[in-house]
Parts: structure tokens; sequence; C-alpha cells
């Protein structure tokens, strides 16, 4: 009869146990669903962006070696073109400074002539004459 009794309470025990842990999990199961619920209202997925907004989102690194670095009358011009690169590397120097300075630094003729102490008509004669 002890053991009969002892078994139950054993048993008992057993439930109560089982009772708690289950109690324990569902309040853990109610507490994730909340936090996702509360992730999802602040953070969206990729796939829910639109194509404007991906483009927002990374940026391209630079290197020394993307382009073509040149200096024209103390101006450091970048360019970022292979070909435009190398046809300039192939100009003598005045005419890609003129040409440097016309079309990358949006600079008019007059005032190229007033930095290179050149006329401005020369100066559309050289600009004209490298293209």
């Amino acid at each position: 009869m002890e053991r009969s009794s002892s078994n139950n309470k054993g048993k008992t025990v057993q439930h109560q146990f089982d009772s708690f842990c289950r109690k324990v999990l569902k309040g853990e199961a109610g507490n994730y669903r909340k936090a996702l619920a509360r992730r999802l209202q602040y953070e969206v997925t990729f796939s829910e962006l639109s194509e404007k907004e991906l483009n927002q989102l990374y940026t391209m690194d630079e290197y020394a070696t993307d382009y073509y670095l040149f200096q024209a009358m103390g101006y450091d011009v970048e360019v970022k073109d292979a070909l435009i690169g190398e046809a300039l590397e192939a100009l003598p120097e005045k005419k890609r400074n003129i040409i440097l300075l016309s079309y990358f630094m949006d600079m008019p003729d007059a005032e190229i002539g007033e930095l290179m102490n050149l006329v401005r008509t020369t100066i559309y004669r050289h600009r004209t004459s490298s293209l």
C-alpha cells in the first residue's frame, strides 16, 4: 500500500512538473511571437524593397587604380573612363589641359585663356583640333 501511495505521489509531482513546463513553454512561445511582431513593425526584408530603395543601400568602393588623375593648371582632374584617359595621355600637355579644363572643369574658353595666357580663339582652336 505504501508503495502505491509513494508511486501516486511521484506521479503527482511528475504531472505538476509537466504542467509547469507546459505553462513556461506556452509563455515563452507567446513572448517569441510578440517579439517577432515588434520586429516586423520596424524591419523590412530586402525582397519588399523597391529597386530605387535598394540602390540607396549600397556604395561602390573607388580606388586610385580605377581612374586616371591629371593635373591641369593646378586643378586635379579625375577621369574614370579608361579610353578617354588613354586618349588624354596621348595629347600634348597644352591641348590636354585645355580639354580637361573645358570639359571636366566646365570652364569657358575665356577663363582658360586667362589661366594659360592665351587668346580665347586660340583656346577654341586647340580644343576643337584635339577632338
